[in-house]
């Protein structure tokens, strides 16, 4: 299936990304993540669209992964993932296009276009998929539900602790940076064959530093984007320390 890396769109420009038939035959059919599908690959650059990707997939597997009680199920990946809590109390499943629109989109605030907007960019991506899924019928709740997932995916410690969407989309953010286990292929959906789509198909190109590029970008132009405390903030103090600095942000 897999003659070698698609490195095409390796820039930080919009609209470069390259979604073939084997990672596009991984999207719900549900209008809500083809409208979701077409805002981020005409939205943000290849390295943040590959990376939102991987991170649906890693949510898919994390949602699984645990019991309804909040414990990890019989069946873990070989990590223990023992740095998660067990007190998130009962979740069912989120549907899947709702997890798919929250977790290709919860990145969508560092958009160019939404540089003028006064709001952290997790709220601007939040509010941005929270459209969408009630354009297309979604229930309040499951609404809700992706919007906290989305707004709260950078708050280390507060979104482990909530369970469902809101823990799986932060988990899933934090296996593509390294900070936790990713999820073992008999986990994630297509087990091995996912495996070498996210490693062929899905490219992490520059990720963070088109990342952290794309949220300093906007906090230095319109400062409410950064408040003391948040990740963002972080990033902008870091910059600041180190101007001239080019690599990854320190603070990622």
């Amino acid at each position: 299936m897999c003659n070698g890396p698609d490195n095409s769109g390796g820039t930080a420009a919009a609209g470069t990304g390259t979604i073939t038939a084997s990672v596009r035959s991984l999207v719900p059919n549900h209008p809500a993540c083809t409208e979701a599908l077409a805002l981020a690959r005409s939205s943000l650059p290849a390295s943040l669209l590959y990376h939102s990707f991987r991170v649906y997939l890693y949510a898919q597997a994390f949602q699984h992964f645990f019991q309804d009680d909040g414990n990890p199920s019989p069946s873990p990946s070989p990590a223990s993932q023992a740095s998660t809590s067990s007190s998130a109390g009962p979740s069912a499943p989120t549907p899947p296009h709702v997890l798919f629109v929250a977790s290709l989109l919860h990145d969508i605030g560092t958009a160019t276009v939404h540089d003028p907007v006064p709001e952290r960019f997790e709220v601007v991506s939040a509010d941005a998929a929270a459209a969408i899924l009630r354009s297309h019928g979604t229930p309040e709740y499951l609404v809700k539900d992706a919007w906290l997932a989305m707004a709260l995916h950078t708050s280390p410690g507060i979104a482990e602790r909530l369970g469902g969407t809101v823990r799986a989309l932060r988990l899933a953010v934090r296996a593509d940076f390294g900070s936790y286990p990713a999820p073992a292929a008999e986990l994630l959906p297509g087990g091995a064959e996912t495996v070498n789509v996210i490693r062929w198909k899905l490219p992490r190109l520059e990720i963070e530093k088109d990342l952290g590029d794309a949220v300093v970008r906007q906090a230095l132009g319109e400062p409410l984007k950064a408040p003391g405390g948040s990740w963002p903030g972080d990033l902008v103090r870091a910059k600041r320390e180190d101007p001239g600095w080019e690599g990854v942000n320190r603070a990622f």
